[in-house]
């Protein structure tokens, strides 16, 4: 039969021991940083205004502030939290620790609502446009980022893919996430450039223009095509005749050089 009586005053030694030294260890103080955890929003809403991190100052037995994997947390309850809020942040240390300080002690911001969105893919450039794959992303965060967002904007550096970041008309939208992060570079051309060149028309010998119109047309192309395009030559589609001839005009265009759309016109000719 087991000698309980001894057992106990084995078990109640080791606990004096154990307390003894906890006592006889010195007190130290110790700063560190910790992530805040958000809780009571759910799903649907989210809190801007709120810091990843709070400083904690802590005192206690050096066995327990020093370890390597201090059990400290901070976390802010939000719970019933509508638009604006101020909550105090809470802190779960060990037993025998001290809290001397909380930084910040106070958390105020705003509780929202989450929205998701699609922006079209806008990729910056030096010298080349760039087609992307998908062309589109979704956005999701508050509402109030999301609203305005106007673009998912990235920056070419001449690599397979282009990582993207949410802009407003007043710059980046760091709460705005977008999925996918970043898009794929499937085609690079020249930029186009947009030019008013003049619209000129050469009817064979024996016919003679009394008017025509459009007088200019905008043509789009590469920089270089369009610096000594001055003018563009045009017929009717249906060629050179006496009288007026309303319809599409055939346009003779440098390479790489083209109009938007079709171009309609109106010429009146007469004999010589």
């Amino acid at each position: 039969m087991r000698d309980w009586g001894s057992f106990l005053l084995a078990l109640l030694a080791a606990v004096a021991v154990w307390y003894s030294l906890r006592e006889r260890a010195p007190v130290v103080e110790r700063a560190v940083s910790v992530p805040l955890q958000v809780v009571g929003l759910g799903e649907e809403r989210t809190a801007e205004g709120v810091p990843k991190e709070v400083m904690l100052r802590l005192r206690g037995p050096a066995p327990l502030v020093e370890g390597a994997r201090l059990p400290v947390s901070a976390y802010l309850d939000l719970s019933g939290a509508e638009g604006a809020f101020a909550r105090e942040v809470r802190v779960a240390v060990p037993q025998g620790v001290e809290v001397l300080e909380i930084r910040p002690a106070r958390v105020e911001g705003r509780v929202e609502a989450i929205l998701t969105r699609t922006l079209p893919v806008e990729v910056l450039s030096q010298g080349a446009w760039v087609e992307t794959q998908p062309a589109f992303v979704e956005a999701k965060g508050p509402r109030s980022q999301v609203e305005e967002a106007v673009a998912a904007v990235g920056l070419d550096l001449g690599g397979e893919a282009v990582g993207l970041t949410a802009f407003g008309p007043r710059g980046p939208l760091l709460g705005v996430e977008l999925a996918p992060q970043e898009v794929r570079v499937v085609q690079r051309e020249a930029p186009f450039f947009r030019k008013e060149v003049a619209v000129v028309l050469r009817p064979p010998v024996g016919l003679k223009v009394l008017d025509y119109a459009p007088k200019t047309l905008e043509v789009v192309g590469p920089k270089e095509a369009l610096e000594g395009l001055a003018e563009v030559e045009a017929r009717p589609q249906g060629g050179f005749r006496p009288g007026e001839v309303s319809g599409p005009l055939v346009l003779n265009l440098p390479p790489g050089v083209r109009v938007l759309g079709e171009v309609l016109g109106r010429v009146r000719l007469a004999l010589e």
